[in-house]
């Protein structure tokens, strides 16, 4: 007796695992998670799992945004890349990939007690791009001055014209020393903006190479905000809005700041606008 057919048949079977995967298991390392608990935490909303860029670690999201959502009722937590901040560094850290990355923060959503909002700012956005390909159950994710989708060689322009240095010891994979002006915007007081340049670290310089050039990259069914600031020379809000095409909504861009959104005065404002837009998204009341 023959079976017709049914719906499923048609359906395209999804990869949730990569053959990477499962022939070069990436090796796990020690990782550092930074945990902020509201006191008074509103029911039924999901965590937030924030994801650093670039030369970052933990420490970005732990100076502001943490503990300001957590005020606002959101558990909130920041996971260190390998390599950076407190977690472990591999013996060949150079030729740590963004799948690499993408495991950590695969391996921090399994300790949290809910599928977590996956927020990436920078490098950290590619990588919340790859995480959302394949981890369906995400509610939403938030691109902070995020890295295009398809390549990063839109931000090559910028930084040949402002800081060239930066982009060649990226490239070639020494410790980066950025101008002031590079990262942050011009109402940041240059004694701040020095103390965080000082906290920056190494990068590996595979995940330069493939945050640069071109990738493939597969539908995302979550859906996605997508903010960037009016003199971001790193991420220049051209690309911001590129981005947001390619996830069908709007950009957000905020005037006067520049690529570190979470650390720059202002950043309140941006918070709130990522705060509204998840309450409204996870309510059913959003628009783009």
């Amino acid at each position: 007796m023959s079976r017709q057919p049914t719906a499923s048949d048609h359906t395209p079977r999804e990869r949730v695992r990569r053959t990477l995967d499962w022939t070069l298991p990436p090796s796990p390392v020690v990782r550092e998670v930074v945990e902020v608990v509201p006191d008074h935490p509103v029911a039924n909303r999901p965590p937030l799992l924030f994801v650093h860029g670039a030369w970052h670690g933990a420490w970005c999201w732990q100076e502001r945004w943490l503990p300001a959502a957590a005020e606002a009722g959101w558990h909130s937590v920041a996971v260190s890349l390998r390599g950076h901040g407190g977690s472990g560094r591999p013996e060949r850290f150079g030729l740590a990939s963004l799948r690499h990355y993408e495991h950590d923060v695969l391996q921090t959503i399994t300790t949290l007690p809910s599928p977590p909002v996956l927020i990436g700012h920078s490098l950290g956005g590619v990588v919340v791009q790859g995480v959302l390909e394949r981890y369906r159950s995400a509610p939403a994710g938030v691109l902070v001055a995020s890295m295009p989708p398809v390549h990063g060689l839109q931000a090559v322009p910028g930084l040949l014209r402002h800081d060239p240095g930066l982009l060649v010891q990226a490239l070639v994979g020494r410790e980066v020393t950025p101008r002031s002006g590079t990262l942050f915007g011009p109402a940041t007081d240059p004694g701040e903006a020095a103390e965080y340049l000082a906290r920056l670290g190494p990068e590996s310089w595979l995940a330069t190479q493939q945050v640069v050039l071109p990738r493939r990259r597969r539908d995302i069914r979550a859906p996605v905000l997508v903010l960037g600031g009016e003199h971001d020379v790193v991420v220049p809000p051209h690309a911001v809005v590129r981005t947001a095409r390619h996830f069908g909504t709007r950009a957000h861009l905020f005037r006067g700041m520049g690529h570190e959104l979470m650390l720059e005065p202002g950043w309140d404002a941006v918070l709130r606008r990522v705060l509204g837009w998840l309450e409204a998204t996870l309510t059913g009341d959003a628009g783009t």
